[in-house]
């Protein structure tokens, strides 16, 4: 796993270095309660996205309600990442605050307009009472 994720570091710095008239990401750390609030707020809001780095299986397994899975495990992760629209707003969250933590250390030097972190993952997510959707078979 640390070799996985000092690759995904690596992949994700020659964007960073590409991108030097970057100004930066604006990078909040939130708990699940915060975060529950925000996704209630943003509703209806389509520029607003949240976004599960978690693995295929762990998503299958649930996730919170109208979540987008990019798996940062996965070796096509930089690419996707870097796919995304940085004039949108993002809630990060993985398993317990590890991965999406180790992201936004990249994405604060990058220039998206706003990203949250779910900084204790879905573990305090759970532990807070809030609830999880499987997915839906194809």
């Amino acid at each position: 796993m640390v070799h996985k994720t000092i690759g995904l570091l690596l992949c994700l710095l020659p964007l960073v270095a590409t991108n030097s008239m970057a100004t930066g990401a604006s990078v909040e750390n939130i708990s699940a309660r915060t975060s529950a609030a925000l996704i209630e707020k943003n509703q209806s809001n389509p520029d607003f996205i949240i976004l599960d780095i978690r693995t295929p299986g762990e998503f299958s397994a649930g996730h919170i309600a109208g979540a987008r899975m990019i798996d940062f495990y996965a070796k096509s992760f930089a690419k996707e990442f870097r796919s995304l629209d940085r004039n949108k707003t993002y809630l990060v969250y993985c398993r317990s605050g590890n991965r999406s933590g180790q992201l936004m250390q990249a994405v604060e030097k990058m220039d998206f307009k706003k990203v949250y972190n779910m900084k204790s993952g879905l573990v305090d997510w759970v532990g807070q009472g809030f609830k999880l959707i499987p997915s839906q078979p194809e």
